[in-house]
């Protein structure tokens, strides 16, 4: 009987193209470059105080002159200033309209240069605000500030003067200048919010308790000017102005560099710094306000201004924390090994005598029988080929050598398992078996022989 199978398995697979065609893909077109945002609200609004520091120079402000607030417009007080005979030099150089015998006497004659100094430099970043499109923003930002610089500390200073040497009247209040302050505040805040976000709300609130603060000792000067004299006097200090200038310029330093931090997200550090000299500062007003015998008032307002800053440093702190707990890294994970299970197959070897580790050694005993003859070699050349009823119509086309190696490898799988590759079914459907064969023939080239592989090459790319 003939093991030949006469419904042999059709394979009805095309032959691969040694060069197949891959399909064309459709290049992504580049994404249209997003058109530059105009800021048509920066530039406007940079428009505006720029023209408001314009017009502002012939509009009357309160001009403090002597001891007395005088309504006259800032072009017209420059122009009479400088051709006025007589008039006191500030610092031996600037002509001034205020009593510069007193010390806040001097520091309102510095207000008033200050403030055209900061008109002009919010006209010029306004004007380039304009016609700098992409940086629109940011020279808004900068426009603002200055604008507020300007008109805050003219306005806050030629009051409190004012307040020092007459008194508090309603009729002293500038009204021009305090509501260009406050819309100066606004539009830099909203700019200053825009670029921050939510930081710019704690930072407006440490400035206005800083403002508090700062006020809160003037004011305690104001109501007893000789209680900081006694009270420097008291501990070997007379030189009350010289200790007075310094500690105005620190808080003057201080209030701007709290302006510049409403609209940062970084500069906690000097914060921090910021407000233990403010609040040492305070605690010595505090002192020497015991020290002097001063009112109650002075007293009161120093105490207030020494919370303030105590108020101030505890959110600092809370924000260094936080700042803090932010930056440092999560824990992470420890990365899951995968652990890959490899089968290993060992080498038989032939046993040369001599001890074996790990093996007792058994006394030599005489055999009483005769040793079986050895058992022949196996032959896989005939493995299930003609004995079986399936036919294999690529192991028919092998030497009796190649199908000893084709069935070590791929059948009994002597050299080791091939996971990758399935099972080969004689006489079956092996398809998948020669396409993964090819797919992972780098891992197991080695192992096949060159004849082998050759005829399992021919015999695949015709299937």
């Amino acid at each position: 009987m003939s093991n030949t199978n006469t419904n042999p398995v059709v394979y009805d697979v095309a032959p691969e193209d040694e060069n197949p065609v891959l399909p064309e893909v459709q290049e992504t077109p580049e994404t249209e470059q997003q058109p530059q945002k105009k800021n048509v609200a920066a530039r406007i609004f940079a428009a505006i105080l720029a023209a408001i520091s314009v017009a502002i120079v012939f509009l009357p402000i309160k001009v403090l002159k002597g001891t007395a607030l005088e309504g006259v417009s800032l072009f017209n007080a420059v122009k009479d200033l400088f051709v006025a005979d007589g008039a006191s030099k500030l610092f031996g150089v600037l002509p001034t309209y205020a009593n510069i015998d007193t010390f806040f006497g001097k520091v309102a004659g510095v207000a008033f240069y200050v403030l055209p100094l900061m008109l002009v430099l919010a006209i010029v970043f306004g004007v380039i605000a304009v016609f700098c499109v992409k940086k629109a923003p940011a020279l808004l930002r900068v426009t603002a500030y200055f604008f507020t610089l300007g008109f805050g500390v003219y306005a806050i200073t030629t009051l409190y003067v004012s307040y020092l040497n007459n008194g508090f009247a309603v009729a002293d209040l500038d009204y021009i200048t305090l509501g260009l302050t406050l819309v100066g505040a606004i539009v830099y805040f909203v700019t200053a919010a825009t670029k921050v976000g939510k930081v710019a709300w704690v930072n407006a609130l440490q400035f206005v308790l800083s403002l508090v603060s700062v006020a809160a000792v003037l004011f305690a000067y104001a109501k007893n000017q000789t209680a900081l004299a006694d009270g420097l006097a008291s501990i070997g200090l007379n030189d009350a102005e010289m200790i007075l200038s310094v500690v105005l310029g620190v808080f003057f330093l201080d209030l701007i560099i709290a302006g510049i931090r409403v609209q940062a997200k970084k500069g906690l550090t000097v914060d921090l710094i910021r407000y233990i000299v403010q609040l040492l500062i305070v605690a010595a007003f505090c002192y020497i306000a015991i020290a002097g015998k001063a009112g109650t008032t002075y007293l009161v307002c120093v105490i207030a201004a020494a919370v303030v800053s105590l108020i101030q440093l505890i959110i600092c702190i809370i924000q260094l924390k936080l700042l803090n707990k932010k930056e440092e890294p999560a824990e992470e994970p420890e990365p899951v090994v995968e652990e890959y299970v490899r089968e290993e197959y060992a080498e038989a070897l032939p046993y040369e005598g001599g001890p074996v580790e790990g093996v007792a050694m058994a006394e030599e005993v005489t055999p009483t029988f005769t040793e079986p003859a050895p058992a022949p070699q196996v032959q896989t050349a005939g493995y299930d080929f003609y004995n079986s009823k399936s036919f294999d119509p690529f192991i028919a086309l092998l030497s009796s050598e190649e199908r000893n190696q084709f069935t070590e490898l791929f059948i009994l799988k002597y050299k080791g398992p091939m996971p990758e590759i399935p099972d080969y079914q004689v006489g079956g459907d092996n398809k998948e078996f020669f396409r993964k064969l090819f797919i992972y023939l780098g891992q197991y080239r080695d192992r096949i022989p060159d004849n082998l592989l050759s005829k399992i090459y021919q015999f695949a790319i015709k299937m």
